[in-house]
């Protein structure tokens, strides 16, 4: 049986994974260390020799490579095999996943789930099961001095919770605690349907969120899912002034404040695993969690979630990568935590019903 062919009676050109990631890897305008991770997936595919053209890979072609580089792992004493072979695998998804936006093959093979692996000091993101244990911590929250806000403070910390999860923010973002903060006020939330980017056709049925990053000063509009829409409701005034901040309860240290919500929730420190020495989880790791789980739902997307500024050509100059992002945040799984407010369970656990507060 002949080859099949692309209506003209010739055979189309089948691409190498190296030729995809040297594709790849010039459209992305990767870091060095990101690139370098990129090639040496390569240089491991070729010493496994048994992959074909990017075409015909399937799930089993996969598997068994990934198999293998575990193997070789475990053979050269590798101190972590199952995070390399983590490593590999991440790469591989997402080479293929650009090759498939790029209409280089016609469908995402389904890629084996990843390993087990050792984790070590580096982690630098917390699990949904954290996640979980934070937003039931939070109504364990202990009344602060003086504080005179409409609703509880656990209230407006699972509110931001929600909120670092689904976009990554800033903490000056949230909560002003320095002058040169631009916190989200109520202006800055919109319950309509269309964008308030006039350059924007894109519609969400739960509204959209203004805000800027601390950093860069870049700005954007986001729209809001059903969790973030919840949560901002359950700490919305009955009469909320466009210029009144929409967050309270980070005081001028919320660092410290998110230090004392992990002990409540019985989150260790991270180790460093060169000094030993523990670290503090700092409201920063939650933006990095966000990216974490972001690039898992759908690779590459914690660049426009998060705003990070990317140095290739062709990807500054993409038409318009709005709709990437748009499809991520409305997408993305939440943890099971987040689902009690939006099933009308405010305090009580979604799947089990258990009182969070004790």
């Amino acid at each position: 049986m002949g080859a099949k062919t692309d209506g003209s009676g010739v055979a189309p050109m089948l691409t190498s994974l190296e030729t995809a990631v040297e594709s790849y890897v010039r459209a992305k305008g990767l870091t060095r260390g990101t690139r370098d991770e990129h090639l040496a997936t390569v240089r491991k595919w070729k010493r496994w020799d048994g992959g074909g053209p990017i075409e015909k890979l399937t799930r089993k072609e996969i598997r068994e490579f990934l198999d293998w580089v575990h193997e070789q792992a475990v053979l050269e004493e590798g101190t972590n095999p199952g995070r390399t072979t983590n490593k590999s695998r991440a790469n591989l998804r997402a080479v293929m996943s650009w090759a498939w936006e790029q209409d280089l093959i016609e469908s995402l093979p389904r890629f084996p789930k990843p390993r087990r692996y050792r984790e070590v000091a580096g982690r630098h993101y917390l699990t949904r099961s954290e996640l979980n244990a934070l937003y039931f911590a939070t109504h364990s929250m202990e009344r602060p001095r003086g504080w005179d806000g409409p609703w509880s403070i656990g209230r407006y910390w699972r509110a931001a919770l929600v909120l670092f999860f689904n976009y990554g923010l800033d903490t000056g973002t949230v909560w002003r605690f320095t002058p040169i903060h631009e916190p989200i006020l109520w202006r800055h939330v919109s319950w309509d349907s269309q964008s308030p980017d006039s350059l924007s056709k894109s519609r969400s049925r739960w509204g959209w969120i203004f805000y800027r990053r601390v950093k860069t000063g870049k700005s954007f509009y986001r729209p809001m899912n059903r969790a973030v829409h919840a949560h901002l409701k359950t700490i919305m005034p009955d009469d909320p002034g466009p210029n009144d901040a929409v967050f309270f309860g980070g005081g001028w240290r919320p660092n410290r404040r998110f230090q004392k919500l992990c002990d409540l929730a019985g989150i260790m420190a991270k180790t460093d695993v060169e000094t030993g020495t523990k670290i503090p989880w700092h409201l920063k790791d939650l933006r990095k969690t966000c990216a974490t789980y972001y690039d898992e739902h759908l690779p590459e997307s914690s660049i426009e979630i998060l705003g990070h500024s990317v140095g290739g050509i062709t990807y500054r100059h993409y038409a318009h990568r709005d709709p990437l992002a748009f499809k991520a945040i409305m997408t993305i799984p939440q943890p099971s935590a987040f689902q009690s407010v939006v099933k009308g369970l405010d305090g009580e656990c979604p799947c089990c019903r258990r009182p969070f507060a004790p």
